[in-house]
């Protein structure tokens, strides 16, 4: 093992010990920066500070030119970033090399989402038959709170307040949020016998007992919301951004719908007035007179 590898394991196991990070985000640190140590290798760079800016400029091309995507080179940067910031906190390098690297310019992202009529149909449908309770609850479930799917697969049967109407969800750096939740998804878990007996089970279970898993909940949103997608592609995640992207079109404020997805910062959550301003053109298109 050597230099870079024992830093990049210091780093993660600082971000997984001390600051709590989540297992997806912390795969994705690990994979981004097992991916960077690789290239250091194909080049000969063992030791920390023989990385120069160069050096970024360098994977930054290499990454472009295994036809990544822009956001996804952003991302291996990002994770770079917060490795030199630990590394420069703990003065184990004497420079940044990243200090100064920008990121490639993004194309304007455009946000997919449902239409509504047509999920509450399904939705609808669902709910009346016995043989699919279950996956009509974590679809009801993701829709009603827009929560994320790793969110929804750490859930426990004592994160539900039943007398309050309330979900209790801990979120990217064990943030808590709370919830509210409808009567109709509180009726649905009294269908599943889903109680606070027994606190400690995981409130989505699978194979007797079994935690929920982001891949199982993707096959569920596939088989029941394929038909509904324009394009037939379909995932957990847009499910969230349907939850978003209806509330603002009945009219909820753009900060209430950051408390309720959890974001960190209110930009992240603009991103969804872009498709309620598209919505009110088509209004006034076709309603205006002079339109």
């Amino acid at each position: 093992m050597n230099e870079i590898e024992v830093l990049i394991k210091k780093f993660l196991e600082y971000i997984k010990s001390y600051r709590k990070y989540s297992e997806n985000t912390l795969h994705s640190y690990q994979k981004d920066l097992e991916i960077f140590l690789s290239f250091l290798k194909e080049n000969g760079i063992s030791e920390i500070n023989r990385i120069s800016k160069r050096t970024i400029q360098r994977f930054m091309i290499y990454l472009s030119e295994k036809n990544l995507s822009p956001r996804s080179i952003s991302r291996r940067l990002s994770a770079i970033r917060s490795f030199y910031n630990f590394l420069l906190f703990n003065d184990l390098v004497d420079n940044n090399p990243v200090e100064g690297i920008q990121n490639p310019k993004l194309p304007k992202k455009t946000i997919k989402y449902l239409n509504e009529r047509e999920l509450v149909e399904i939705l609808n449908l669902m709910e009346n038959d016995i043989d699919v309770l279950r996956d009509f609850a974590i679809l009801e479930t993701l829709y009603s709170t827009g929560m994320r799917v790793s969110e929804l697969c750490n859930l426990k049967k004592s994160d539900i307040d039943f007398e309050n109407k309330i979900i209790r969800v801990v979120g990217k750096g064990n943030k808590l949020r709370l919830l509210p939740i409808t009567d109709n998804l509180i009726q649905t878990f009294e269908k599943l016998n889903i109680s606070e007996k027994s606190p400690n089970e995981y409130l989505f279970q699978i194979n007797r007992g079994g935690k929920l898993y982001p891949k199982y909940v993707e096959r569920i949103v596939k088989k029941y919301l394929s038909e509904i997608s324009e394009d037939g592609r379909v995932y957990p995640h847009l499910i969230r951004h349907t939850f978003a992207t209806h509330l603002l079109r009945r009219g909820a404020d753009i900060r209430s719908i950051k408390e309720l997805l959890g974001h960190e910062s209110l930009e992240t959550t603009t991103v969804y007035t872009h498709v309620s301003i598209e919505h009110l053109k088509n209004i006034y298109k076709k309603t205006h007179p002079k339109s």
